[in-house]
C-alpha cells in the first residue's frame, strides 16, 4: 500500500481535525464559503477533477494512474460542482479529554461535492492558507458534502475513528449514519457522548502509553478498540476525514478511503 503518510491513533485524535458541547468553534467570517466556492468553481478546479475522475476509471479498471490524461478526456468527465460548500467539523481532541467547557468538535475544512459527466461523484476538500482558500485533496464519494448540509439549525460533525455523522442540537447527539447508530442509537445527551468517546479514545491521545508504544488496531463503535485490521499497514490507518472509496493527491490515486493519503 502506498501512501504519502499514515496516521496512529493518537496522532489521529490529537491533529487540527477535530467539536463543541454547545456549539462549534468557528472558522472565520461566512465570506469564507463564498472564497472557498470560488476556488471550487476555477477552472483549474474543473481540470483536477476531470483529471480525478480519469484516474477513477483506470484505477477501478485495473489500470496505471500515473500516465498521461489527455486535455480531450478530461473534457469527456465535464466536472460540475454539486451545491453549496460546508464547513467540516470533526471530534474535538479536548473534548474526548475531558478539558472543561471544550466543545464537542471543531472545524476542520471545507467541502463541496462534484459529479462527472459519467456519473462519478467526489468531494473536494478545501482549507485556508494565510487568506486564502486552496484544495486540500479530492476524494471519491459524497458523504462529506452531503452530511455538513443536514445540520437542521444544529452542527454536523465526524468521528472520524470510526466513520460515524452526527447532528448536535439543542444539546443532543443524534446520528445520521448508520455507524453513529450503532453508536447513539435514538441519540444521547452531550455528557453520554462524552463518556463515550472518552472511553474509546483517551487512553491514545498525544502523549499516551499507546502512542509511545506504537500500537496498532482499529475502532469500532460498541468497544472502541478491534482486532487489528490485517491490510492496514505500520499505524492503525483510520481515515481522519472520509469513508470508503478512495483518494486522490495530487491527481493521483493513493489508496482506498479508509486509508489516509496526504493531500497535495
Amino acid at each position: 500500500m502506498r501512501t504519502t503518510a499514515k496516521i496512529t491513533a493518537a496522532a489521529l485524535i490529537g491533529g487540527t481535525v477535530v467539536m463543541g458541547a454547545s456549539a462549534a468553534q468557528a472558522a472565520g467570517p461566512p465570506s469564507d464559503e463564498a472564497a472557498a466556492q470560488k476556488v471550487a468553481s476555477a477552472a483549474s478546479t474543473q481540470q483536477r477533477l476531470g483529471r480525478f475522475f480519469v484516474h477513477l476509471d483506470r484505477h477501478q479498471r485495473g489500470q496505471l494512474i500515473n500516465q498521461p490524461v489527455t486535455a480531450a478526456a478530461i473534457a469527456a468527465k465535464a466536472p460540475r460542482l454539486e451545491g453549496d460548500v460546508h464547513r467540516v467539523y470533526s471530534l474535538n481532541p479536548e473534548f474526548v479529554k475531558g478539558t472543561p467547557n471544550a466543545p464537542a468538535a471543531r472545524f476542520a475544512y471545507m467541502a463541496v461535492g462534484a459529479k462527472s459527466a459519467t456519473g462519478q461523484h467526489a468531494t473536494v476538500w478545501l482549507t485556508k492558507s494565510g487568506a486564502s482558500w486552496t484544495i486540500m485533496n479530492m476524494m471519491s464519494g459524497s458523504d462529506e458534502a452531503v452530511y455538513p448540509a443536514k445540520a437542521d439549525g444544529g452542527i454536523v460533525f465526524t468521528e472520524p475513528q470510526i466513520h460515524a455523522w452526527y447532528r448536535l442540537k439543542d444539546g443532543r447527539v443524534t446520528a445520521l449514519n448508520e455507524t453513529a447508530k450503532t453508536s447513539v442509537a435514538k441519540g444521547v445527551t452531550v455528557g453520554s457522548y462524552q463518556q463515550l468517546v472518552h472511553g474509546r479514545y483517551a487512553d491514545k491521545l498525544p502523549g499516551s502509553a499507546y502512542q509511545r508504544s506504537g500500537k496498532i488496531g482499529g475502532f469500532s463503535p460498541s468497544t472502541g478498540v478491534s482486532k487489528q485490521a490485517p491490510d492496514r499497514g505500520a499505524a492503525p490507518v483510520l481515515l481522519a476525514l472520509g469513508a470508503s472509496g478512495m483518494v486522490i493527491a495530487g491527481g493521483v490515486v493513493i489508496a482506498r478511503r479508509r486509508r489516509f493519503a496526504g493531500s497535495h
